[in-house]
């Protein structure tokens, strides 16, 4: 194991435990990520309702999202320096994925709090207003870009990693594969899971309600790795 194998193992367990604060706390404190799908004047209630602490766990998220470009050009030098092979098109995805889900949780921090002062105290003319803008906001910039963008985008570096971890120099031992088998067959599970996307647009598709655990599994897939190249690390 090289020192950038051992940083990028290093940057993926601190990631999987940052990003792990806020989003506990969303789901605790805002009931994320099932309160979205509810009317948006009771979401915006709940958001309001959470006060600034909720703005700041909204902007926290957003930075540790952003913080997962570090991951990607870590875990790229890693690969490409145990001789394994990483494309380009997968370093591109790692930092567009990470762009553009920071973009995408960024509303709840600069445009939504606004938007919930107008649609929860103003007249009812504004309140519609700010209800539609925020209907508009909610679907372009978390549904189209954070959520459908940044995870397809995460799920083919994903991919990525799952190929160099099972083929070639970086599939040494039964363990090392098995990691790259669990991302392989995360992959399909997350872009099946997108259904869930496609049913806030109509309701005949058809949910499978499974995003939220793909994604606890990769926290857990991407921790245990990172871990994994860490302690090979040590014992080198």
């Amino acid at each position: 194991m090289t020192s950038s194998t051992r940083t990028a193992g290093a940057a993926m367990v601190g990631f999987a435990l940052a990003v792990n604060g806020p989003y506990l706390l969303l789901i605790d404190r805002f009931g994320y990520d099932d309160v979205l799908r509810e009317p948006p004047l009771q979401v915006l209630g709940a958001f309001r309702d959470g006060g600034p602490e909720l703005i700041l766990i909204w902007l926290a998220f957003a930075l540790c999202a952003l913080g997962f470009l570090w991951v990607s050009a870590w875990t790229g030098a890693a690969i490409r320096s145990g001789g394994g092979r990483w494309p380009a098109w997968a370093a591109a995805a790692g930092a567009a994925s990470a762009v553009a889900q920071a973009v995408g949780l960024s509303r709840w921090t600069f445009v939504v709090p606004g938007l919930a002062e107008r649609a929860l105290d103003g007249s009812a003319t504004d309140s519609a207003v700010a209800v539609g803008m925020y209907q508009t906001l909610h679907q372009f910039a978390g549904v189209a870009v954070g959520e459908w963008l940044g995870q397809t985008l995460l799920a083919a570096w994903t991919l990525a990693v799952g190929l160099a971890l099972v083929r070639g120099p970086l599939a040494q031992g039964p363990w090392t594969r098995a990691l790259g088998l669990v991302a392989l067959i995360l992959t399909p599970l997350w872009i099946v899971g997108h259904g869930e996307l496609l049913a806030t647009v109509s309701p005949t598709f058809p949910d499978p309600g499974i995003t939220q655990w793909v994604f606890t599994a990769w926290l857990v897939w991407l921790l245990t790795l990172g871990v994994t190249w860490l302690v090979q690390g040590d014992r080198k």
